[in-house]
């Protein structure tokens, strides 16, 4: 699969320095979350499906789950390069906010976010929830390819997609500078999102209460 690595690891830790606070506290503020709530409909209607590296709907389903699978074991992720660089980020509790429930605990794998590529069986980035043993349970994954060097190779008029469905827009007013800066795209391939497999939120998850 065509790809090329680009340098942009040291923003990226930006991120983990900005969002590892959070980790004090079971939820992230609501400007954290707005770089995930982008509509994604301005493009859409532009897309070049023959230029784009191809989508093959169960397939890559079946790619995705086989390639995360490995880490449904926390411990293997972390000795695979993956960072919590979130804590567990949770819908706001506030009005009109257009999701509930939670995404969880990221895990960012840097090295992969160099690779700017759509791999189905290689997630840059693994969604964990602690379960009522408090240890942590692989719930989904979201994939993220940097904007500018996907356009790049692929030109301005194509998006990055898997399983037929393209990922979200970057957002460049979003604190985290993975999300102002990557087309990112969430996948509920091990907990049933009752919302839609690809919606940012999960309503059937939610983040354990902040200890006194």
């Amino acid at each position: 699969m065509k790809s090329i690595r680009f340098p942009f690891a040291l923003a990226a830790l930006t991120a983990t320095t900005a969002l590892v606070g959070c980790e004090a506290t079971p939820t992230e503020t609501p400007g954290v979350l707005d770089g995930l709530l982008a509509d994604h409909t301005a493009h859409a209607a532009s897309q070049s499906p023959a230029a784009a590296p191809p989508a093959h709907g169960a397939p890559d389903l079946a790619m995705i789950r086989a390639g995360s699978a490995p880490y449904r074991n926390e411990t293997r992720a972390v000795a695979a390069g993956f960072v919590d660089v979130s804590g567990c980020v949770q819908a706001p509790p506030i009005p009109d906010f257009p999701y509930s429930g939670a995404m969880g605990h990221h895990y960012v794998n840097f090295d992969r976010l160099e690779e700017i590529s759509v791999d189905p069986s290689r997630p840059e980035i693994l969604l964990y929830i602690p379960n009522a043993q408090g240890r942590m349970e692989l719930v989904g994954v979201e994939f993220a390819v940097n904007a500018e060097a996907w356009h790049a190779i692929h030109g301005a008029e194509v998006y990055p997609e898997v399983a037929g469905k393209s990922f979200d827009p970057p957002n460049p007013g979003a604190d985290s500078p993975i999300v102002q800066t990557s087309y990112t795209l969430h996948v509920w391939n091990w907990v049933e999102n009752p919302d839609g497999m690809f919606v940012p939120f999960n309503p059937a998850l939610s983040c354990p209460a902040a200890e006194d």
